[in-house]
C-alpha cells in the first residue's frame, strides 16, 4: 500500500457517510471533480475498490467500511488534539463559532454583542446561520443554540429558555377585514411552504386558519414577517421577533400557538476552553434576562 494523504483519507469517509460524491465534495468545501480525483488516489494508493453505486448511491465495499471506521478515528483524534492544544491557551479571547437559527441570531444575540464584547473584548463570535445543525463533535461550530435538543454524542446540553410564536397582522389590514376568529374566514394566510411540516407551529396554523386564503408561503420568517408588515396577510411568527414592532398586532383565537424549547449545547471537551465557557455563560445569562421577550409575555 502506497503512502496515503490525509485529505484523501477524508474524502473516503465523506462518501461512507454522504453515500454520494457532491455530498462528501459540499461537506469538505471542494468540487466534485477534486473529490472524485481524491477518491480514485485513494483506492489506487489501497489497492482496494471502496465504493460501488447502485440505486441507493455510492456503497462502500467491505474494504470501504473498514477505511471509514478508522477515518473516523483518526478525524476524532485530531479534534481531541486540537481541543487539547485550545485548552492549554488559559485566555478568554480568540474566534467561537456560534450556531443557530437566523431569528435568534438577529433578535437575540446580535443585539447583546456589545455587552459581551464590554466584558470580553478578546472573543470574536463567529455566528452560522445554517438551518443544517452543524456537527459539534467534528468542531464545525463551539455552540448550538438551537429549537431542537441536540442528540449527537459527548454533548453538554441544557433547555435555557422557551420561544413563544403568535398570530400577527399589519393593522391597516385588519382595519379592511372582519374581526379574526376560529377558520380566519375572509382572511389571507402566510403561510410555509406547503410540506413543510418539521414543527408544529405548521399544522396549528393550518388548522386554526383552515378557511383562510393563502397569500404567500416561504420557508424565511423575515420574509413572512416583511409580507405581514406589508398587510399581505396573518402569519404566525416567533414573538421575539415581533417584540418592539408597533406596525404589528397580536391575534388571540383559540389555543395558543405551540411553544419551542430553546436549547444551548457545546461538546464537553469545549466546553471547558475559556472563551467557549464565557460566551456560553453569557448566552444562558442572555436567555435567562430575556426570558419575557423570547416567551411573548
Amino acid at each position: 500500500m502506497k503512502g496515503v494523504d490525509w485529505d484523501d483519507l477524508k474524502i473516503g469517509l465523506k462518501v461512507a457517510e454522504a453515500r454520494s460524491l457532491s455530498g462528501a465534495a459540499r461537506a469538505l468545501g471542494v468540487d466534485v471533480a477534486t473529490a472524485a480525483r481524491r477518491l480514485e488516489r485513494l483506492e489506487a494508493a489501497m489497492g482496494a475498490k471502496l465504493f460501488q453505486r447502485d440505486n441507493r448511491g455510492l456503497l462502500p465495499t467491505s474494504a470501504g467500511e473498514k477505511l471509514a471506521v478508522h477515518a473516523a478515528r483518526m478525524e476524532a483524534e485530531v479534534a481531541d488534539l486540537r481541543t487539547a492544544l485550545d485548552a492549554a491557551d488559559l485566555g478568554v479571547e480568540g474566534i467561537v463559532a456560534l450556531t443557530t437559527t437566523d431569528v435568534l441570531a438577529c433578535h437575540l444575540i446580535g443585539p447583546a454583542l456589545p455587552a459581551l464584547r464590554t466584558r470580553h473584548p478578546g472573543i470574536v463570535v463567529e455566528v452560522a446561520t445554517d438551518i443544517r445543525t452543524l456537527n459539534l463533535s467534528r468542531r464545525e461550530a463551539d455552540i448550538a443554540l438551537r429549537l431542537a435538543r441536540p442528540e449527537q454524542a459527548a454533548l453538554l446540553a441544557r433547555k435555557v429558555g422557551t420561544v413563544g410564536y403568535a398570530l400577527y397582522a399589519e393593522r391597516g389590514y385588519l382595519d379592511t377585514r372582519p374581526k379574526p376568529a376560529d377558520g380566519l374566514e375572509g382572511h389571507v394566510l402566510v403561510d410555509w411552504p406547503e410540506d413543510y411540516t418539521v414543527i408544529p407551529q405548521v399544522s396549528w396554523l393550518r388548522k386554526i386558519a383552515r378557511s383562510a386564503a393563502t397569500g404567500l408561503r416561504a420557508n424565511s420568517a423575515h420574509l413572512r414577517h416583511q409580507a405581514a408588515r406589508a398587510g399581505l396577510g396573518i402569519a404566525c411568527l416567533p414573538c421575539v421577533m415581533v417584540a418592539g414592532d408597533d406596525g404589528l398586532v397580536r391575534i388571540d383565537i383559540g389555543d395558543k400557538a405551540p411553544a419551542l424549547d430553546l436549547w444551548l449545547a457545546a461538546h464537553r471537551d469545549q466546553s471547558r476552553i475559556p472563551r467557549v465557557r464565557a460566551t456560553l455563560d453569557f448566552v444562558a445569562e442572555l436567555a435567562e434576562t430575556e426570558k419575557a421577550r423570547l416567551q411573548g409575555r
